[in-house]
């Protein structure tokens, strides 16, 4: 079983997250719901998002703002943003919308098929991200392992040289004493 992806739906109207969580209920979303700016903005720093969902008309900070808000935030910079909206229909509110950092622009009304087709390819790739991400440091633990492996064998070839140079020197002047005597008996 995998772990439920969070998405958060930003939208200042109720019927419009409960039309929003109808057309995205999944049993491996959990979908997270923000009536406003400064909830969605909680909601990010207690979880880990895939996608976010974000109307752009909304009373106090509008769509962009909040959008600019979460790109300038490094932990945030990647997280994708679908904007919708029923008002801002023009290309400038749609290249306005990129500008905020948006992935996709929809406008209202919308195909909740496109719309589950869009949140699934982003939840699939946050999946794949945060698999490729533990396997990541999977092997940077075995990677340390085997480093630290390698410095104590190291250490341990380096000390069994050392002694091979001592017991080397330790022969070496063991012979040379015997040797002596008959050395100088020979040259005599």
């Amino acid at each position: 079983m995998t772990t439920a992806i969070d998405i958060l739906i930003v939208d200042d109207e109720p019927r419009n997250l409960d039309a929003l969580e109808a057309i995205l209920a999944q049993p491996d979303y959990r979908l997270l719901r923000a009536h406003d700016a400064d909830t969605a903005l909680r909601l990010l720093l207690d979880h880990d998002v895939a996608v976010i969902v974000l109307d752009i008309q909304m009373p106090s900070i509008s769509g962009f703002e909040l959008a600019q808000m979460i790109k300038t935030t490094k932990r945030f910079r990647e997280t994708p943003i679908v904007f919708l909206t029923a008002f801002m229909l023009d290309d400038k509110y749609v290249v306005q919308g990129y500008g905020a950092g948006a992935v996709d622009y929809l406008t209202k009304p919308f195909n909740p098929q496109i719309l589950r087709q869009k949140i699934g390819v982003f939840a699939e790739l946050f999946r794949k991200t945060r698999a490729l991400a533990e396997l990541n440091e999977t092997l940077e633990a075995r990677v340390a392992e085997r480093t630290a492996e390698l410095e104590e064998s190291e250490t341990a070839l380096r000390a069994a040289a050392k002694q091979k140079d001592e017991f080397l020197a330790v022969l070496a002047h063991e012979l040379r004493n015997p040797l002596a005597p008959l050395r100088m008996g020979l040259d005599l």
